[in-house]
């Protein structure tokens, strides 16, 4: 074997004391065990990898996908989630992309742009007129992306509100800490298929799919269905925490703050560094589709890896002083959105709703500060969930 590997289990994800920096874990992981067996939260035990090429090796590699060897996928009314595209391997995984792809073309992004750009221009006038202290996590940073991958599904206005409660109560539950979570997830999966069946001759994503459906290669109302609340879920709490942790990293470099101010960066790198210096430590799980080596480490088929964006993108090996915010136009190029067939379908949505949603803050409201000092953020980290529960900025 080319690296050591330690036999010792750890538990991950890693305890952590900051909301701005991962644990100091993965970093040491990264150094002297690259590849290292983990326990992780909720049971079971999987191969933590943290270096940047192993990391965009093993999910550009055809011999680990997203299901167990031999399984055979489904996906009904009960469960939607079985149907979600991250979670299938070609061929089904090849076509569910493609009939969705057209949805974020460079032409449709530019028009969701222009919505984005009224949607946040609201936003900021709602929270000037509440000022001069308010919660950005519930001012801005949630109702953004709730509103324009509404838009971009079709989602009426009066039921996006409904949506975001079952989310929250959703997604607090990988962590254990929602009660009613199975209730809120049939609740939510009934309002998507709901959704569909009813969808008009519209102009939006649903209604493109719903007209394809009895085409050839069309999609099934069910994996409409899935894809829907796949798009939802991922589009609604990965853009929200990626503006209220950017803020707060923007917030802790005042050097690079005030170069943004004064146009001497441009919003868009400045927010690829915002990215790649994301510490939301939820890796990429994989599943071995056969005996593999990878890292000098042999893995058996069947066998869980996980790739770990957050090592991989601050590995010294390719970022200088990975752990500082330094807004380039040549840096390497990062894994938050993943890499391979699986590379988020959603990346240009993403980078477009950051640098409007930023952009226009910093532009709108330049006085713009935390209201409490930094150590005052109430944060949470509870299983996979690291997240900022508010975020009280003053001007």
């Amino acid at each position: 074997m080319q690296d050591q590997v330690t036999e010792k289990l750890v538990d991950y994800p890693f305890v952590r004391d900051s909301i701005i920096d991962p644990a100091p874990d993965l970093a040491r992981l990264r150094t002297d065990a690259p590849i290292h067996k983990v326990r992780l939260f909720g049971g079971g035990e999987a191969w933590l990898v943290t270096r940047y090429q192993d990391v965009r090796s093993l999910l550009g590699h055809p011999a680990f996908g997203t299901q167990y060897p031999g399984s055979i996928p489904t996906a009904d009314v009960d469960n939607l989630a079985a149907g979600f595209m991250f979670l299938k391997d070609p061929p089904d995984h090849t076509r569910l992309r493609r009939s969705v792809t057209r949805a974020f073309t460079a032409r449709r992004i530019a028009e969701l742009r222009e919505r984005a750009q009224e949607i946040t221009d609201g936003l900021i006038a709602t929270m000037l007129a509440k000022g001069p202290v308010v919660d950005l996590q519930e001012e801005f940073a949630y109702p953004l992306p709730i509103s324009i991958i509404s838009e971009l599904l079709g989602i009426p206005p009066e039921d996006r509100g409904q949506f975001r409660g079952w989310a929250d109560i959703v997604l607090r539950s990988v962590s254990g800490a929602a009660e009613d979570a199975g209730t809120a997830f049939m609740d939510l999966q009934r309002f998507v298929v709901k959704l569909v069946d009813g969808k008009p001759d519209g102009g939006d994503l649903l209604s493109d799919l719903a007209r394809q459906s009895d085409q050839r290669d069309g999609l099934t109302r069910l994996e409409i269905s899935s894809m829907a609340m796949g798009l939802l879920m991922a589009g609604y709490v990965t853009t929200a925490s990626a503006i209220s942790h950017g803020l707060l990293r923007l917030f802790d470099n005042p050097g690079v703050l005030d170069r943004l101010r004064a146009g001497e960066i441009e919003i868009e790198h400045v927010v690829e560094e915002l990215l790649r210096l994301q510490d939301e430590e939820i890796g990429i799980q994989r599943i071995a589709q056969s005996d593999v080596d990878i890292c000098g480490v042999r893995i058996k088929m069947g066998e869980t890896v996980i790739a770990s964006r957050v090592g991989a993108n601050r590995d010294s090996a390719e970022f200088a002083n990975p752990d500082a915010m330094n807004v380039k136009a040549d840096r390497s190029p990062h894994l938050a959105f993943g890499h391979g067939i699986h590379h988020c379908l959603g990346s240009a949505l993403a980078r477009m709703e950051l640098a409007v949603a930023l952009g226009t803050l910093l532009t709108r409201i330049p006085e713009i500060r935390l209201a409490d000092p930094p150590h005052q953020v109430e944060w949470r980290a509870e299983g996979m969930d690291v997240s900022i529960e508010r975020l009280p900025v003053a001007w």
